[in-house]
């Protein structure tokens, strides 16, 4: 589910930022760019929001070799430090439990099976109306003779089809694998039928048929996107734009009122049209009038023109490269229900007990106690009786009867008489007598 929530989000994003940069255009005079570089902007931004590039750079570039750098603490850090030292990140990680994540991509799949089942029924629909009023196009009336010439001056070799049908008011080109131009039952005399070929010729040339069935591919999986559904709309402005600019290039002024002339005709009798599923001279009859405004002026681009037209396709792209790196590095990860709730952000002071319980500041005398027990300082009285036992000081008495126990201290007539019995002082006179 990571990598469909991660797919998702840089797809969205890669595809939405240059859709952003086509509303800005639309401040810009439409004269100024070709309309053939605005409909490749609208390309650009259909193939981002289909094609996951930003994922395919990473996996080319997995397969470089890249310098790993590892951060690690210095060696006295290591010893100072009582445990691992793993500092919270200053921003963490958006998660989405598992059971959230699945019912919005349930949402998502139930979505895009919708909007595919209501196109098909409704392009098969349009089909079967045309199938029940389709009549061929005679093989050797003027209309199937033109057709063959303007298909060999175009250089295509795709077969084409032509048919009538009565519940149509304007041609119309409509087939992926096969082809047809569908023409009204009746003519208008004001229909060039040869440059009403010519348009819907150069739509099958450019495979723009195949650019709608992408955009009806990206609704569908961006259904949930508003830009998505304007890029649509865009898309087919310029694409008709476009058309007429390759058909008017080369042609005279006379032959440009000619063609504007079809196309209002045209116009008139195309409105319910399902433009989705096939291409014509149809428009929004709001644009029509810069429709054939740009189609009266078509010039060729100058090389001042060019060169800012592909620097801005340039600068485009690195900003949607550098967004959707952005988006695919915060996409929220997808993590069972109990982590989820586990990595829950907690608060300030119990985040901080959680993450780094081991280098927390304590006070300093419970500093003292955690780290060094034994050299705690006691009170004297007991450092002495702790440290000493055996040597303490006794009283004057306890000294004198524990030592002199044995050896008591005789008084001074004892001692004279043991140390010297034989060799007594006389008297005076025994020793005068001497």
């Amino acid at each position: 589910m990571n990598t469909i929530f991660v797919l998702l989000s840089t797809l969205t994003v890669a595809g939405s930022v240059v859709v952003a940069f086509i509303l800005l255009l639309r401040l810009i005079p439409f004269q100024v760019f070709p309309a053939k570089w605005r409909f490749g902007i609208g390309k650009m931004a259909l193939g981002l929001y289909l094609l996951p590039i930003f994922l395919a750079f990473n996996w080319i570039f997995s397969f470089l070799p890249s310098i790993t750098t590892v951060n690690e603490l210095p060696l006295t850090v290591k010893h100072v430090l009582p445990g691992t030292f793993n500092p919270a990140p200053a921003i963490q990680a958006q998660t989405i439990s598992a059971n959230v994540a699945l019912a919005i991509i349930c949402l998502w799949v139930l979505g895009i099976i919708a909007f595919a089942a209501w196109q098909i029924y409704c392009y098969h629909r349009f089909l079967k109306k045309l199938k029940l009023t389709r009549t061929t196009v005679p093989n050797n009336s003027d209309v199937a003779m033109l057709l063959p010439v303007i298909k060999e001056n175009l250089g295509l070799q795709n077969e084409v089809k032509l048919a009538y049908s009565a519940i149509i008011r304007s041609p119309f080109l409509i087939g992926l694998r096969k082809p047809t131009i569908y023409l009204p039952m009746r003519n208008s005399a004001n229909v060039d039928i040869g440059m009403v070929f010519h348009h819907e010729l150069i739509h099958l040339k450019r495979k723009d048929l195949w650019i709608k069935a992408l955009i009806l591919v990206a609704r569908a999986l961006h259904w949930f996107n508003p830009l998505v559904h304007l890029l649509s709309k865009d898309i087919h402005t310029w694409s008709e734009l476009s058309c007429d600019e390759e058909v008017v290039k080369g042609m005279s002024y006379a032959d440009r009122k000619r063609y504007g002339e079809t196309i209002l005709n045209v116009v008139a009798g195309s409105r319910n049209l399902p433009v989705q599923f096939c291409s014509s001279l149809s428009g929004d009859g709001k644009q029509l009038k810069r429709r054939l405004t740009f189609m009266l002026n078509v010039k060729n681009v100058k090389k001042k023109t060019f060169v800012i037209a592909v620097s801005t396709l340039f600068l485009v792209a690195a900003v949607s490269t550098v967004t959707t790196a952005w988006a695919s590095s915060n996409t929220p990860r997808v993590v069972a229900s109990e982590e989820a709730s586990a990595v829950a952000r907690p608060s300030q002071p119990a985040a901080v007990s959680e993450e780094v319980p081991v280098v927390s500041r304590p006070s300093a005398q419970a500093a003292v106690r955690e780290e060094a027990p034994a050299v705690t300082p006691p009170s004297a009285q007991a450092a002495v009786r702790e440290e000493a036992p055996a040597v303490t000081r006794p009283s004057a008495q306890a000294v004198v009867r524990e030592e002199a126990a044995v050896v008591a201290r005789p008084s001074a007539q004892e001692v004279v008489r043991e140390e010297a019995p034989a060799v007594t002082r006389p008297s005076a006179q025994a020793a005068s007598r001497h």
